[in-house]
């Protein structure tokens, strides 16, 4: 004998709850955003030498790329207060122009180690959009008296 239809759709026992499952959607995709904005962050530079990057010019003009290196000794020219900073980073054989309008880091001086972020042009200038400094070995604790 077939039962009434209001009878089975009693005896069906949802077993998802439509709030939840809405829910859990919204907190995927907001997940999957998040992942997917940080991943096109990361991968937008290149890391180079500043001798691979001289070699590379052709194919890195224009393009966002980081650089590692260290500032040329007498090479920091501040300017007036507003413009923007110019130095040169080499690694021992090669260096580069960089211009640099933004907040330098305290420790930043002559041969520090530094990693610059920006936009290589093959007429070899580099703008540099972020401006690190890596501490030196000589930052340690004072002898106890």
């Amino acid at each position: 004998m077939a039962q009434p239809a209001a009878a089975t759709a009693e005896k069906r026992v949802s077993w998802v709850n439509p709030k939840l499952l809405i829910a859990g959607i919204a907190i995927l995709l907001a997940v999957g955003y998040l992942i997917f904005s940080a991943m096109q962050g990361s991968a937008a530079s290149y890391f180079v030498t500043v001798s691979e990057l001289q070699q590379q010019s052709a194919q890195m003009d224009g393009k966002r790329v980081r650089v590692g290196g260290n500032v040329v000794t007498g090479s920091i020219d501040k300017g007036n207060a507003g413009d923007p900073i110019r130095f040169v980073v080499g690694d021992g054989t090669h260096s580069i122009p960089v211009v640099y309008n933004g907040v330098l880091p305290d420790i930043f001086t002559d041969n520090t180690q530094v990693v610059i972020e920006g936009t290589y042009h093959a007429n070899g200038t580099f703008e540099a959009g972020t401006l690190l400094t890596k501490c030196p070995s000589r930052f340690t604790a004072k002898p106890s008296q």
